[in-house]
């Protein structure tokens, strides 16, 4: 009995105390010989025998998982998206039972469709065509507002810091499910292009029908679908006031220091292999993704963050 107490006490400190060694995939038995390195083979021996000189085990050999995934992705931002897509690719390295580090790349792509007239022409130079018409300016033709139509090509870099919760709460030789959490930082790579023009010359806005806007949302945006063009010519306006390697102009890609947090599970199909499911968020502190920035004279309050729901098919090494 008091030999199954010093197992026991051992395991919980080593648990809360150093956060030891997380496994991915499951949770790995660790009475386990084979996962110990050779040379601590000794030291587990003598903790297995339940010396005295020994009261913790050795940690296990830490495990690699190579990860393919792919999801939904939305905006949220100034303009109302559609469901976008997001595939990528990481290794997650585990320094625990507990803790683990993922690095991983992701590539996404936003579309978003306003349903609304929108005064705020000076969120991009090339909506000046709509502006009221001028005697002194023949280049405006338009009735004041514009609908805003925007592609986001995004590329989001990460390392995060992933913990184990089923680890935490208890201490298994085997478990098909794993639930975890993350936090992480996350540099924000994009460039944005707004449906502005039909070709080279503006949307005839004037043309649609006084109660066009007076209707279901749903029903609008699935006529400007067929109004706009789809072919996204207008690089949108960017922060030149933000990080970007020196070069702010709207036609490069922006990168933009952000932080990300999530949670997710794994599903042990094999001894080597699992499925997963994610959900994560990233804040990336920048109102000018969705080329939207610009809200009654002023810049709007809140920042485009980032919705990512991601499947993973995840190999361990």
């Amino acid at each position: 009995m008091a030999s199954k107490k010093v197992t026991l006490l051992a395991i919980l400190v080593m648990v809360v105390s150093s956060g030891a060694f997380a496994q991915l995939g499951g949770v790995l038995d660790y009475q386990d010989s084979t996962k110990i390195k050779s040379k601590k083979l000794p030291q587990f021996n003598e903790w297995k025998s339940n010396s005295k000189s020994n009261f913790f085990p050795p940690a296990p050999r830490a495990m690699g998982q190579l990860s393919l995934n792919g999801g939904l992705m939305l905006m949220d931002g100034d303009c109302p998206t559609s469901p976008g897509f997001n595939v990528g690719v990481s290794y997650r390295k585990a320094l625990g039972y507990v803790v683990s580090l993922r690095a991983g790349i992701n590539y996404a792509q936003a579309r978003g469709l306003d349903y609304r007239r929108n005064g705020n022409l000076g969120n991009s130079r090339a909506l000046d065509v709509y502006k009221e018409p001028n005697p002194l300016d023949p280049t405006r033709v338009g009735p004041g507002w514009y609908v805003h139509s925007f592609k986001s090509d995004i590329f989001t870099p990460s390392l995060d810091l992933i913990i184990n919760f089923n680890n935490v709460m208890f201490h298994r030789k085997s478990s098909k499910f794993a639930f975890y959490g993350l936090v992480g930082y996350t540099p924000t790579i994009y460039r944005t292009k707004l449906d502005a023009l039909a070709g080279a010359r503006p949307y005839g806005f004037n043309a649609l029908n006084p109660n066009f806007f007076d209707r279901p949302r749903k029903d609008i945006r699935n006529d400007l679908k067929d109004f706009f063009d789809g072919d996204y010519e207008t690089f949108a306006n960017v922060n030149d006031r933000a990080p970007n390697f020196n070069n702010s102009a709207n036609d490069k890609f922006q990168i933009r220091h952000s932080i990300n947090v999530g949670i997710g599970t794994e599903f042990r199909i094999a001894s080597r292999m699992s499925l997963g499911f994610e959900l994560k968020q990233i804040f990336t502190r920048d109102d000018y993704i969705d080329g939207w920035f610009l809200n009654n004279g002023g810049l709007t309050p809140d920042k485009d963050n980032l919705l990512f729901s991601n499947l993973f098919i995840n190999f361990n090494l």
